[in-house]
């Protein structure tokens, strides 16, 4: 797959364009991933899945980084780690040397349902590059076809059916 960048970033409108289809693409990125929740029928919110992800990738944390990382406060991180602790997703460590400070670390569990879930997401994304082939294109032209790809319609398309829905 060749891409060209030429036309992507030189000018406003190819800006705009680059940013149009990254939203896109998010929506669709978002929906393979509930999807993937879906097919190992797991009961996890998607927001509860990236806190799984955040411990996954920077892990372990104590919840006040948690809440960081996820743009939270610290109170709803708290919330969503109970729920996860729960689930026998997420665990808590005390440091022996600071009772007061807990570390939370993904379970067997936890790193079980990420790897699984980052498995399907690459898989489906594999296939959503194979069907959109290897004509050359330019960035904005890749990711609207890998929006089209997946079955989401195009920012452009959106926000049309957005405004027809608004009245």
């Amino acid at each position: 797959m060749e891409i060209h960048a030429e036309s992507d970033v030189g000018s406003t409108a190819g800006v705009e364009e680059l940013v149009d289809g990254l939203s896109a693409l998010s929506r669709a990125l978002v929906g393979i991933t509930a999807r993937a929740l879906a097919s190992l029928n797991v009961e996890v919110t998607l927001s509860q899945y990236r806190t799984l992800v955040i411990l996954a990738s920077r892990g372990p944390l104590r919840t006040v980084d948690l809440a960081a990382a996820l743009h939270v406060h610290p109170s709803t991180a708290t919330r969503t780690c109970n729920r996860l602790v729960r689930r026998d997703l997420v665990a808590r460590h005390h440091r022996p040397s600071d009772r007061r400070v807990a570390l939370l670390t993904l379970t067997a569990a936890g790193k079980t349902l990420v790897g699984d879930v980052m498995r399907h997401r690459t898989q489906e994304i594999r296939q959503l590059v194979r069907t959109v082939g290897s004509e050359p294109q330019t960035t904005a032209e890749l990711i609207n076809s890998l929006v089209i790809a997946a079955g989401e319609p195009t920012e452009e398309q959106w926000w049309h059916h957005w405004e027809q829905i608004a009245r």
